[in-house]
């Protein structure tokens, strides 16, 4: 498939505009764009034409999604979507207001010991996450860290870019892998390890570049100089860095001892992990306001920073950011993203896409706030326990400590979710998307807040802020606190969440399903290819096709046991919607075993 080139006006899969190229770097161009719905800006990262027919390379690419959507770190930049569209495989991130550190360098020379402390130390901390979750940067250069102004909170921010050539070890299943002799990264910022290709790379490889980073923040050099590529790995193998001192700039014998470890030809003798550290250059600049005021004055916003609320906390920007314990996708990111019709979106709209282009074949059943659903019950339906029991979902390892949970009404009860399945299991982004964005576009937004303000605060904030990220895998917990509350609220009859997952394939879930939309007559065809997306969306679920004695197509679905009956019903209503829309009939799917709450099987009849 050919891509036509990145072009300044052009609309991307009608969401982004796309304005100016603002950088580039080995793999794609980076472009400032504007999300037309909400009128957000964004940066957009498109690999390069001559890279983007080669499969490895696209999977590679969209390996930096994966790897920062694995670590999700405050100090790391914000992947927002991805996708492949007529100019080939992008990235959307949050779009940085400053510059690299990189220009700043080339602009003042080097940085004073405040300045470079305050550089280095969300740059440590953004590795220590990643490292933590077993990813590599492999490309630590000034160029990949970003100094930016966030005016809305009046703070200087440092975030990490770039985690294209990042290495994620022991990835559960096929992933991009790095072919023996191949050498990533820029050639002056490499470790000796990196530069000669002997041996595993782990965390202290980083290290080693944190290391050059900071000897020529403070001296303006870089430790390892020679005229050629060759030249430069040869002294990082064999020569030793010179003093800091010795170029001609006074530093604390302290910072001397720090960069001389992280030097360190061989990894055992350098720091064993960024935490260790950022100890000892917290010990040598420990005020973080005076940190973030040298940031400042490199930036030229000095004055606007100085003016900030008495009692603000000037270092927030190192703490992490709100919102609820998320569980990252694994290794199947490449699959979800590389096929141009298999874009899944991240970003709100807020024009309603209910509708494809195509009419229904069958007659849809209104969805209505407070009144039943047009079907009859069916007479094995059980109905829902609701025990006076108050509502108390946590997260086993929050990113931030969550508010306290707002009190329920004394009239509302809703069950709990059962502690055995806390943090054990996880939903897609574009589930809660969907479900979210269908729900409030038939009841309001009035209702939609309603919900959102009596879910615990630790799951709440990605709902109220919108962020819901399609490239990430949320706690259930989440969706199930949005499912009870919304049914307590304003789904009162539990079989129009069949309804709402109807809707959510013509809605937010169009892109993730739309390859299996193309007209087809076998419904056990369908449902087989099905399979392989509706799974995807679900961290669990062991979904099987089979075929009745009546001639219609099963689906059973094992490994239910933490889901309770609206997911079970919104998922009966996705494959039914599903199938309508390929076969253009009245396909329907009748739930036959495991509608209830927590049952370990869901058995359905499609035909």
């Amino acid at each position: 498939m050919s891509f036509r080139p990145p072009t300044p006006g052009a609309l991307i899969d009608s969401k982004y505009r796309l304005a100016e190229r603002i950088g580039g770097g080995g793999m794609g161009d980076v472009y400032r764009a504007e999300n037309v719905d909400g009128g957000r800006p964004v940066a957009i990262k498109f690999l390069h034409q001559e890279l983007a027919q080669n499969v490895e390379v696209a999977q590679r690419f969209f390996q930096e999604a994966q790897a920062i959507n694995k670590i999700r770190h405050p100090n790391v930049v914000d992947v927002l979507d991805a996708g492949v569209g007529e100019m080939g495989p992008y990235i959307v991130m949050e779009f940085l207001d400053g510059e690299s550190v990189g220009s700043a360098l080339t602009r003042a020379g080097r940085f004073d010991l405040e300045a470079a402390i305050g550089t280095v130390i969300p740059v440590l901390e953004a590795l220590e996450a990643a490292h933590r979750v077993g990813v590599i940067h492999r490309d630590l250069k000034p160029e990949n860290v970003f100094i930016a102004y966030d005016a809305a909170r009046n703070v200087m921010v440092v975030r990490l870019l770039d985690f294209g050539i990042a290495k994620i070890l022991d990835p559960i299943g096929a992933s991009p892998r790095t072919r023996t002799g191949v050498v990533f990264g820029t050639p002056d910022y490499l470790s000796p390890e990196q530069a000669t290709g002997d041996g595993p790379l782990d965390g202290r490889s980083d290290l080693f570049a944190v290391g050059v980073l900071l000897y020529e923040l403070v001296t303006g050099v870089r430790p390892f100089r020679a005229p050629t590529a060759v030249a430069t790995a040869f002294k990082i193998v064999h020569a030793e860095a010179a003093a800091l001192n010795s170029t001609g700039v006074h530093v604390d014998q302290r910072l001397e001892g720090v960069v001389h470890r992280l030097l360190q030809k061989d990894p055992a003798r350098r720091f064993p992990a960024a935490s260790d550290v950022i100890r000892e250059l917290d010990r040598l600049c420990p005020d973080p306001t005076r940190r973030m005021l040298a940031l400042a004055k490199v930036a030229g916003v000095s004055r606007r920073l100085a003016t900030q609320k008495p009692g603000a906390d000037p270092d927030r920007p190192l703490a992490p950011r709100e919102g609820p314990q998320t569980k990252r996708l694994g290794p199947d990111l490449p699959h979800l993203v590389t096929q141009p019709s298999q874009r899944v979106s991240s970003m709100p709209s807020t024009r309603p896409q209910l509708f494809d282009s195509g009419p229904p074949s069958a007659p849809r059943p209104a969805l209505v706030p407070e009144q039943p659903s047009p079907r009859a019950p069916e007479p094995s339906r059980p109905s829902r326990p609701t025990p006076d029991l108050p509502r108390t979902l946590r997260s086993p390892t929050p990113l931030a400590t969550p508010e306290p949970q707002r009190s329920t009404p004394p009239a509302l009860s809703v069950r709990p979710f059962p502690a055995r399945f806390a943090g054990r299991y996880q939903v897609r982004g574009p589930v809660l998307r969907s479900v979210d964005k269908v729900l409030g576009e038939i009841f309001g937004a009035g209702a939609r807040r309603e919900i959102v303000a009596l879910m615990p605060e630790v799951y709440a904030a990605e709902f109220r802020n919108d962020s819901i990220n399609a490239l990430v895998a949320y706690d259930l917990e989440a969706l199930d606190a949005y499912m009870e509350y919304a049914s307590a609220i304003v789904v009162h009859d539990p079989y129009q969440w069949r309804e709402i997952g109807r809707l959510s394939v013509d809605g937010e879930l169009h892109n993730v399903v739309r390859t299996l939309l193309r007209p087809s007559v076998d419904i056990g065809s369908l449902v087989r290819r099905g399979v392989s997306t509706w799974a995807r969306l679900f961290s669990f679920g062991a979904w099987r096709v089979g075929a009745a004695p009546s001639g219609k197509v099963t689906l059973t679905i094992g490994e239910l046991d933490a889901v309770a009956q609206p997911l079970r019903l919104w998922v009966a209503g996705v494959v039914e919607q599903t199938a309508r829309r390929a076969v253009r009939a009245d396909i329907r799917v009748v739930v036959t075993a495991g509608e209830q709450d927590f049952t370990p099987e869901m058995c359905c009849e499609i035909g």
